[in-house]
This record gives structure tokens, C-alpha cells and sequence, in this order.
């Protein structure tokens, strides 16, 4: 079960999370530290009822798992939100996720991480897939689904106007985030397997055959929501994720098209979350896109390389 798996262990989870590069948007220059941040984000791992997910709990809690996710420890103070947006895990009863406009939590729950770390373990099994495979399966939809509320959070405190399905648009977001603000110590091709192991899950929960509920929904099919993502994750880099089409994951027909829908998708992101950046971080679109280019250079350096580089040691004066 995942109290085995995720983390692998609370010491060596945390240690791991804690020596993770921050991210940030770019750093701060002379003259700009009186400039302030936005508000911190809160975390709180509540403790459950049920016996069977205390030991899940405990793991979360001891290595805060929330908290050292890369992309919301990249994000979090950046914008000028009008509350702390507070990250929140909690016993549910259901599996599920979801954004709680009255208290500005994004709640996760224990059991969404139980059957994230099984499914993974299925794969696995069914596969052949190593013995790590469950556990970066978990995370990287454990990733994607914080992600996707988070988007819920943003719009709804920044205000932030949406055309469509909100759940189209927060999924998207999801996607650019993993893409874009991934820890600098993970590769492009571990990037791309973060989001392929997300995209898998809505094939999971998909039955292929659906009633006018399902239509009806305020979020697409699981299938229109896989190839979705694999367009965007596809159009981000065509040359390197030529496979993404040639392995069947996208349709050619698709495909021609998702280069410019995912600069498009990227630029919409940007132009509306830019102005809403704290005083500390603001920055022209020009320099958003050369930061994002920095990051993926270095994602790119780090995936050249067998082994991971530390920070330098400090010199003596």
C-alpha cells in the first residue's frame, strides 16, 4: 500500500525534498529586497480517523510533502493574492481532490494517495515496470492533481477570467506548470514521464462508454482529457517527443496543430498571471519566456549528465 511507498521513507524523502533546488522566478537583484513577495502559502497535514491512513499521514507530515512539490514551492509568494492560499491533506472518505473557495484550501485526499500508489503498483505488475515505477507514478499525478485545484485557487482569488470549461483551463494550467517549473534537478525526459503518467489516469477512469451525465459534465471525457495533454506535452517540444505520435499516443491528424496550441496556451497563462505577480517578482512577458528558457536549459544540462550537481561549496574568505 502507499504508507510503503510514498515517500520511500521519511528521513531520506525529506532530505531529498530539502536539498531540491527552489525555484524562482529570477533572483533577486540589488536595490529590490525591500520589494515584497505575496503572501506564503500554509500547509497542514490534518490527522484522519481511520487507522489504515494514519501511517500515510504520518509519511506526508514528517516529510512535508506538500510543501516541497516543485512546482507550487516554486510559486508559492510569487503572486499578490488577497489570502494565503493554504495546501491542506485530510481524510475524505472518497477518493478526490478539490479547491474550497470559503477557506482558500486546496485539500488532497489520504485516500486519493492510497489508490494513486495502487494503481501504480498494477502497472507494475501488469508491465514489468521497476520497482521504483509506484511511486513516481503516485507523485507525478499526485503533482498534476494539486496543480489542477491550484488552478481553481488562482482563478478564483486573482479573479482571473476564463472562456470555456474551467476545468479545460485548470488542466491546462496544470500541464504548462509541470512543464515549465519542474525542479531543475529532474531531465526533459523525466518531465515528459511526470505527464505521461498523468495523462495515463484519465484513461484509467475512463469506461468508453458514457450517458448524457457524462456529456454533460463540467469536465471533459477522460479520453478528450488524455489526448489533451498529450498534445500539449507533444506540442512543447515536437522534435525530442517525435514518439509521443509514433508510438500511437497522439493522432498524426492531432498533432500538426499542437506546437502552436501549446505557445498559445503558454502565452494565455502568461498574460493573465504577469500582472498579478508580487512587486518582488514582476516582470515583463520577454523576461518570463527567457527565465522559462533558462530553467529548460538547465533541466537539459542535468539530462545530459549521469549524476546530479550540488550547489558549490562556499569558499573561505
Amino acid at each position: 500500500m502507499l504508507a510503503q511507498g510514498l515517500p520511500e521513507a521519511p528521513g531520506r524523502s525529506l532530505m531529498r525534498s530539502l536539498i531540491r533546488p527552489v525555484v524562482r522566478p529570477r533572483p533577486v537583484l540589488p536595490g529590490e529586497r525591500e520589494k515584497r513577495g505575496g503572501p506564503a502559502f500554509e500547509y497542514e497535514y490534518i490527522a484522519p480517523r481511520s487507522p489504515e491512513l494514519q501511517p500515510i499521514h504520518q509519511r506526508v507530515r514528517e516529510a512535508d510533502l506538500l510543501h516541497h512539490l516543485p512546482e507550487v514551492e516554486a510559486i508559492d509568494g510569487l503572486f499578490l493574492l488577497p489570502y494565503a492560499l493554504r495546501f491542506v491533506t485530510a481524510e475524505c472518505e472518497q477518493f478526490g481532490a478539490f479547491y474550497v473557495p470559503a477557506t482558500h484550501e486546496v485539500v488532497l485526499c489520504y485516500e486519493t494517495l492510497e489508490v494513486l500508489y495502487e494503481r501504480g503498483e498494477q502497472l507494475r505488475e501488469d508491465n514489468g515496470f521497476d520497482a521504483g515505477y509506484p511511486q513516481r507514478y503516485a507523485l507525478a499525478n499526485l503533482r498534476f492533481i494539486v496543480l489542477h485545484e491550484t488552478g481553481h485557487a488562482l482563478i478564483h482569488l486573482l479573479d482571473l477570467p476564463v472562456t470555456g470549461r474551467q476545468e479545460d483551463a485548470v488542466d491546462q494550467l496544470a500541464t504548462m506548470l509541470m512543464l515549465h517549473f519542474a525542479g531543475t534537478d529532474e531531465s526533459p525526459q523525466q518531465v515528459a514521464e511526470n505527464l505521461r503518467m498523468a495523462a495515463n489516469w484519465f484513461l484509467v477512469r475512463s469506461t468508453g462508454a458514457y450517458n448524457l451525465d457524462a456529456y454533460a459534465d463540467e469536465h471533459a471525457l477522460g479520453e478528450q482529457r488524455y489526448f489533451n495533454l498529450q498534445c500539449l506535452l507533444y506540442g512543447s517540444d515536437p522534435v525530442r517527443l517525435v514518439d509521443t505520435v509514433t508510438d500511437g499516443d497522439l493522432p498524426p491528424a492531432r498533432a500538426q496543430r499542437c506546437p502552436q496550441e501549446a505557445q498559445q496556451i503558454k502565452r494565455a497563462w502568461l498574460r493573465l498571471l504577469l500582472p498579478h505577480l508580487a512587486p518582488k517578482y514582476e516582470m515583463s512577458e520577454a523576461e518570463a519566456n527567457h527565465y522559462l528558457e533558462q530553467q529548460q536549459r538547465e533541466r537539459e544540462r542535468h539530462g545530459q549528465r549521469p549524476y546530479v550537481r550540488g550547489p558549490a561549496p562556499a569558499t573561505a574568505p
